[in-house]
């Protein structure tokens, strides 16, 4: 069940004049934090100028406001992650929040030329994808030498060289606390706590003020009595891994277990409300991984499943990942699925409708408009720069929705495309020589009407942006008639 506040529950617990304190009305900020547009935590430093009496009606909208899954942070400053935040069980009900971190691991018995190149790996990748660059998010440092001391310098090494949050992982208690020594003030995540080591890793969590991974080989009952027993003790920033295991059968009970775990979480058991981790490393280090092809090398076979796994668990659950592989047909997979199972689905992606200059456009350059669907528009902008072209492209109003489905519901008229361009305060007759403008293939119907309305030259262009550069190579500067 998903948590209901409505606007109607938070707006007694706010200060009468709001409109002083955040620039709105009383009501606009209740919807805004109701709807998550506004976090609790940004209003606490305006309820503590407040008289006294308002720190407890803070303290209640905290608990109303507090997702049922448990927000954890992990690492420190500007690149720190939260993971968890959630209500529901289906992204469509409401949608998740905190978008899945993806964690690559290095080892201790790394040569430092080795060590230094994975890092920085790590830290340069980027993809730009629908107006945003899509990044890796932290490192997960794995304990291969068994020694302490050699834990501990691998991770002041990192440090000097990344800010990315670190994952400690080590079963062994002397090995973990060095590793949280020579990470100080940096906030890592502890993997993991068992059965066996419960005792000395708790100790660890409260002295550091650590969040800690709590593991028990998938088995789901000693996972709640680990939680249990860590709550009880004090600990309140618990992760809780479900085991991962590589495909088949196994590969089932992975995916069983974390929909059960979420589903006890929502339905209020305390002991299993945190975030789960998911680890596709440990898919790739099956021995018994089933072939994808006769003459692929094993890596990247384990890429394949690796990449199976982790995009399998972000739709179902995983808060937070550790993978391996590096190479390009692993991560975009990767970072392309959190990314978009992350995003509102009651919002469409979209750009601010506007006109856009793509290059040094002058009065012979193309104009073009598209609406400001986001995938749309940053397709066309791509397309036209990497064919070199400069012009103008407007990003017509329609509320983020896409040419077709616009053209189709009514969005996208003659009378909005007319409308917005004189918003943008562009006029054909004084800014160009051609007085012309290019329209989507899918909006051909309003040819006609855009060249009343507007007096204008309207030429149908492709489609498919990807054949816009091969159609102005052809049909552009327009011809005289």
């Amino acid at each position: 069940m998903a948590k209901q506040v409505s606007p109607l529950d938070i707006y007694p617990l706010l200060p009468d004049n709001c409109e002083s304190l955040f620039g709105t009305s009383k009501m606009a900020v209740a919807t805004q934090l109701a709807g998550k547009k506004l976090k609790v935590k940004d209003v606490r430093e305006i309820y503590e100028t407040l008289p006294p009496e308002f720190i407890e009606k803070y303290e209640k909208l905290a608990d109303l406001l507090s997702p049922t899954i448990r927000e954890i942070e992990i690492g420190a400053g500007d690149k720190k992650v939260t993971i968890g935040g959630d209500d529901v069980m289906f992204r469509h009900t409401l949608s998740f929040y905190n978008k899945p971190p993806v964690a690559v691991d290095v080892w201790d018995t790394m040569i430092d030329a080795e060590l230094f190149e994975r890092i920085e790996k790590i830290q340069n990748f980027k993809k730009f994808y629908v107006g945003d660059f899509l990044y890796l998010d932290m490192i997960a440092i794995r304990s291969t030498s068994g020694s302490p001391e050699t834990f501990g310098k691998i991770v002041e090494k990192i440090i000097k060289h990344s800010d990315l949050p670190l994952i400690l992982c080590t079963k062994n208690p002397e090995i973990m606390r060095a590793g949280l020594i020579a990470a100080d003030d940096k906030n890592p995540l502890m993997y993991a706590c068992d059965l066996k080591n419960r005792k000395e890793m708790t100790r660890l969590a409260l002295e550091f003020d650590a969040p800690v991974v709590i593991s028990a080989g998938g088995n789901l009952d000693d996972l709640k009595s680990l939680s249990a027993t860590l709550r009880a003790d004090g600990v309140s920033k618990i992760v809780i891994d479900p085991g991962t295991a590589s495909y088949g059968p196994e590969f089932k009970k992975t995916f069983q277990n974390f929909i059960k775990l979420r589903k006890a979480g929502l339905d209020g058991d305390k002991d299993l409300a945190y975030p789960l981790i998911a680890l596709p490393i440990a898919a790739r280090k099956s021995a018994a991984l089933p072939k994808v092809g006769e003459t692929l090398p094993p890596e990247i076979v384990a890429d394949y499943h690796e990449t199976i796994a982790a995009s399998a668990l972000t739709v179902r659950y995983a808060d937070i990942m550790i993978i391996h592989g590096l190479e390009g047909h692993e991560l975009l997979p990767i970072v392309h699925v959190t990314d978009m199972i992350y995003t509102d689905p009651r919002t469409p992606s979209s750009v601010e409708p506007k006109l856009y200059e793509i290059g040094n456009p002058d009065s012979t350059s193309p104009v073009l408009f598209t609406t400001n669907f986001a995938l749309t528009y940053y397709t066309v902008e791509s397309d036209l720069e990497s064919a070199g072209f400069n012009g103008y492209v407007l990003a017509v109003n329609t509320g983020g929705l896409g040419v077709e489905a616009a053209v189709a519901g009514g969005q996208l008229t003659a009378d909005v495309v007319k409308k917005d361009f004189e918003e943008a305060q562009f006029n054909f007759e004084e800014q160009t020589a051609h007085q012309t403008l290019v329209l989507p293939g899918l909006a051909a119907r309003l040819q006609s009407d855009i060249e009343k309305s507007m007096n204008v030259a309207a030429l149908v262009g492709p489609m498919d942006s990807g054949r816009l550069a091969k159609w102005l190579e052809e049909n552009w500067p327009p011809k005289k008639e």
